[in-house]
């Protein structure tokens, strides 16, 4: 196995190992799938070689979205957060960018950047959210995941959508 070919796979078990502890996002899925996650429209940020922060970006309505957020437990209260979604919008090349949480320090990383709290992105954008959830929790009901179920659904009110919109 090359060198190149190793890293790979330790940033996907470091991926599938995050996704599990966490509750608050996405489930993991296969490794391939992983893969290309984390080939695809996602920032990472690293610590020598081992990958420490994760986010996922994605179309959403008229907005892009930054989504799955993660930080490795040993970086936390860093800074790390803040400059994983510096790099985000950097690389974001569209107008109306959104984020969903409802974890304050990530509320105060957003709100130190620049993002508002919104109630209504519009229309299209709030309608492809809800699609998302719903098909979040299908796949959580076919894995069975009831844990991360009722972690996700008990705080569900306490979400606040950020966005940001560049002129």
């Amino acid at each position: 196995m090359t060198m190149g070919l190793a890293i790979i796979m330790e940033d996907v078990e470091w991926l599938k190992s995050m996704l599990s502890e966490e509750r608050e996002v996405r489930p993991p899925s296969n490794r391939k799938k992983e893969q290309r996650h984390l080939n695809g429209n996602c920032v990472k940020l690293y610590d020598n070689s081992q990958i420490i922060a994760y986010a996922e970006t994605r179309k959403v309505g008229s907005h892009i979205e930054i989504s799955t957020v993660l930080v490795d437990p040993k970086y936390r209260n860093k800074g790390y957060a803040k400059q994983l979604i510096k790099k985000a919008l950097e690389d974001i090349d569209h107008d109306k960018i959104l984020c969903c949480t409802k974890n304050p320090a990530m509320a105060g990383v957003l709100d130190s950047l620049g993002f508002k709290i919104t109630k209504w992105p519009g229309f299209w954008t709030y309608f492809v959210l809800s699609i998302n959830t719903i098909r979040r929790l299908f796949s959580m009901l076919v894995r069975l995941d009831f844990k991360r179920i009722w972690h996700q659904g008990k705080g569900i009110h306490k979400y606040d959508q950020f966005e940001i919109i560049r002129n």
